[in-house]
């Protein structure tokens, strides 16, 4: 398994100093807001990073609802392709799916049919990204993040509904504590699993924080079980990170002795 973290363009030399192997990065970090010109110079920056991005994050922005009574398919399409063209451009591989904003389904609005907007909605975004040898994880978000699809198990159904080669899933510690889903799923989800994200573990002067502690040890161990052999990203979703007063260096390099002396046990 090789460890990277969710970090910004800014701190990626600290996390190469830290010894990482990749980054993961938003989304609005390619500049899909700006014409191709005028964000050439932002994605000449991150083809020079001191860090592989390989990943991005928050592939639809909340404004651009891919669920409810008025999705605008040309714009959705538009910003996939825009998105997943740049992400190839700089080297990534992978774009995960979460984007719970833009998936949300509205106050009585049938779930039924916006379950099936969002299963189009998927399988076009893996349909672009196969033009730019890309792969698409969907990413099951905890209730407060949005209001369905909250589940690696409901993640597993909805990729084997899909069927589509470039279409995977991905799994995160802190969502799938947070639901009560038990370890057992991984089990069941490990060939169609592309990617992790995991929480910040303690930093000396943070702890656990207001999340409190999360089972590493038995989310590493479900992972074994199918040969899990992909990538994790640390994503600070428990807010340890941002309360550290710690240097970026010296927190970045604690975070991954941590999870790698847990990772390989």
């Amino acid at each position: 398994m090789r460890l990277g973290i969710c970090t910004s363009p800014d701190r990626l030399a600290a996390a190469q100093e830290a010894g990482f192997t990749y980054a993961e990065l938003s989304c609005a970090t390619l500049r899909y807001d700006l014409k191709e010109l005028d964000a050439a110079p932002a994605l000449q920056t991150l083809r020079e990073a001191p860090l592989p991005i390989e990943a991005f994050n928050v592939f639809l922005p909340p404004s651009l609802n891919v669920t409810g009574p008025a999705v605008d398919e040309a714009a959705v399409e538009s910003h996939m392709d825009r998105v997943l063209r740049r992400a190839a451009s700089v080297g990534a591989s992978l774009v995960v799916f979460g984007s719970g904003g833009a998936r949300r389904v509205p106050e009585g609005f049938p779930l039924e049919k916006a379950q099936a907007q969002f299963v189009h909605a998927a399988r076009r975004a893996a349909e672009i990204a196969d033009r730019y040898d890309l792969t698409i994880a969907l990413e099951p978000l905890y209730k407060r993040s949005c209001n369905w699809f909250n589940r690696t198990d409901q993640g597993l159904a909805l990729v084997r509904t899909i069927s589509h080669p470039r279409l995977r899933l991905l799994t995160d510690l802190f969502h799938l504590e947070r639901e009560g889903e038990p370890f057992e799923h991984l089990v069941e989800a490990g060939p169609m699993l592309a990617h992790i994200h995991l929480p910040t573990p303690p930093l000396p002067d943070v702890g656990w924080g207001e999340a409190g502690a999360f089972d590493f040890g038995g989310f590493f161990a479900a992972l074994r079980r199918p040969g899990y052999q992909g990538r994790l990203s640390v994503e600070d979703n428990n807010g340890v990170l941002a309360k550290s007063t710690l240097p970026a260096v010296e927190a970045f390099k604690r975070i991954r002795e941590w999870i790698e002396a847990r990772a390989g046990a």
